[in-house]
């Protein structure tokens, strides 16, 4: 017994030590090297939208402001005022009935590339995001020495609870992000803030059928992603409880739907093992303590969970969060667990179920 412990321990610090490790890597100034590779003709913002009418201007203006050359929002299913809102913009739109954001891309992706050419670089935005207005100025270097790249998130409204912990859950991904890139692994399509060359898809054809085509065409895709913390998409989050619940189980549904359906666990290391592996190095962790300690591992989970979400945060997020989150954010966690559990046993319900969206910018 006392043996198979003491592997359980060197394997939960294991786990915690790489955690950590990935963490400040990832807050470390240290950049991505750069070396000029490919050149582009244009850059093509690409916005699946389904009614959407009370923020698609915000996604418009702001990637119009950024200075693309091509602004085109794919329309579907759309019942409300967001193909008149889209086309007074002047932006350009087609037209699908898929309400699916994967399926959308999927047919829309191949006819733009045919349209602007393999050489244009195509970036991926939600009807909700705000684009900054340094934006290609910050990326260019990057899509001119990698073919595919992922940029740097941050929430459009911190006003409210709920949009406060997705600080906290995004400030340690996107850390563990710019580690993945700095090591030279992959990072992971994000939703949002992505795009590729013409050439890309043209080779990997976007083909992606779940209610998480990021991440799914993240595992499909041969090349790997490159991180850009420089640029920054902002997007609405949330502001009640089961609006974000819902949307956070259409997310683990898709992680286990690209697993189980799309050959995840041969194709890409971000699937069962991240899972099983985290799984894994949590419970060895605790399995590991010290008898005494037994009756003390809710208090040793509490402090290993606020070292692990406060650690990641940069300058800006500890000013936008409340000292008092962090307790809230332990509790927020259960429901994330109650989610993935949900979702392991649901991942075929591929319904896309709308997050809605109302907070208005001025740009």
């Amino acid at each position: 017994m006392e043996n198979i412990k003491f592997y359980f321990g060197i394997l939960g610090y294991l786990f915690v030590g790489v955690v950590l490790f990935l963490i400040l890597l990832g807050k470390s100034s240290k950049k991505v090297p750069l070396k000029k590779r490919y050149s582009f003709d244009k850059f093509v913002a690409i916005i699946p939208a389904h009614n959407e009418e009370a923020v698609i201007a915000n996604s418009i203006l702001s990637t119009k402001k950024a200075g693309f050359n091509r602004i085109v929002v794919i329309l579907d299913n759309c019942t409300d005022n967001t193909p008149v809102i889209a086309q007074g913009l002047g932006a350009e739109t087609i037209f699908v009935n898929f309400r699916s954001k994967g399926r959308s891309l999927s047919y829309a992706i191949p006819q733009l590339v045919e349209k602007y050419g393999e050489n244009s670089f195509y970036m991926i935005f939600d009807a909700d995001n705000v684009v900054e207005e340094n934006y290609i100025e910050h990326i260019k270097p990057y899509i001119e020495s990698y073919p595919v790249v992922q940029t740097n998130l941050y929430n459009l409204n911190v006003d409210g609870v709920i949009p406060r912990m997705y600080i906290f859950m995004d400030a340690i991904y996107l850390r563990i992000q710019k580690a993945l890139t700095l090591l030279g692994l992959s990072s992971i399509i994000s939703g949002y803030g992505w795009g590729a060359y013409g050439w890309v898809f043209k080779k990997h054809k976007f083909d992606c059928n779940s209610v998480l085509e990021d991440f799914e065409y993240t595992v499909k895709l041969p090349l790997k992603v490159n991180f850009v913390e420089e640029a920054t998409v902002y997007d609405e989050k949330p502001v009640e409880f089961m609006p974000s619940f819902r949307q956070r189980l259409r997310w683990y549904r898709g992680y286990f739907y690209t697993i189980f359906k799309e050959n995840g666990i041969a194709k890409n290391l971000y699937t069962i093992p991240l899972i099983v592996g985290a799984a894994t190095g949590i419970l060895s962790f605790l399995l590991s303590l010290p008898d005494p300690l037994y009756i003390s591992i809710p208090v040793v989970v509490f402090v290993l969970h606020t070292l692990i979400f406060l650690l990641p945060l940069n300058e800006r997020e500890l000013k936008d969060v409340k000292w008092y989150d962090i307790f809230i954010m332990f509790f927020f966690n259960m429901t994330n667990l109650a989610a993935i559990i949900t979702a392991m046993f649901t991942y075929n319900k591929t319904d896309w179920v709308r997050t809605p969206h109302a907070y208005r910018v001025h740009i």
